[in-house]
């Protein structure tokens, strides 16, 4: 669990970067299953959405937005209280912790629609991609 919960939050790094090019061997064990559940539980109608996000295109869609929740969720990074950064960070490999830092101090802030967490989900992965679209890939 432990491997499961450092991949995707390294993968968030996020949840929580979309990056246009490979997702870091360190989460290609976890992708499949963690894409697939989040599919499955957010009922994303086309993946087409997914690839897009992660290329920096966020299509403003109800079930996008409740599939980056539950990768959130998948990492225990978000609860009613909102996105829990400090976690993110504490999760992040080493060679990752500069950028994350960077990205989580330009996106601490980063509101959603109040009582909306799959909303808050996608506004933070949106500010996480522009914040550093270099670094930034989705599961």
């Amino acid at each position: 669990m432990a491997k499961f919960l450092l991949s995707f939050v390294n993968i968030l790094l996020l949840v929580a970067y979309v990056h246009s090019g490979p997702v870091p061997e360190e989460f290609l064990d976890v992708q499949p299953t963690i894409r697939a559940a989040c599919v499955k539980e957010s009922g994303i109608a086309s993946e087409d959405l997914i690839n897009k996000a992660a290329k920096g295109e966020f299509t403003d869609d109800p079930q996008l937005k409740c599939y980056l929740k539950c990768i959130f969720d998948q990492f225990r990074l978000v609860s009613k209280r909102g996105i829990n950064f400090d976690a993110m960070l504490a999760l992040s490999p080493p060679s990752m912790k500069e950028s994350a830092a960077k990205m989580v101090k330009e996106c601490r802030e980063t509101k959603g629609k109040e009582g909306d967490l799959c909303d808050l989900s996608y506004e933070v992965t949106k500010c996480l991609y522009n914040s550093n679209p270099e670094t930034y890939f989705i599961l």
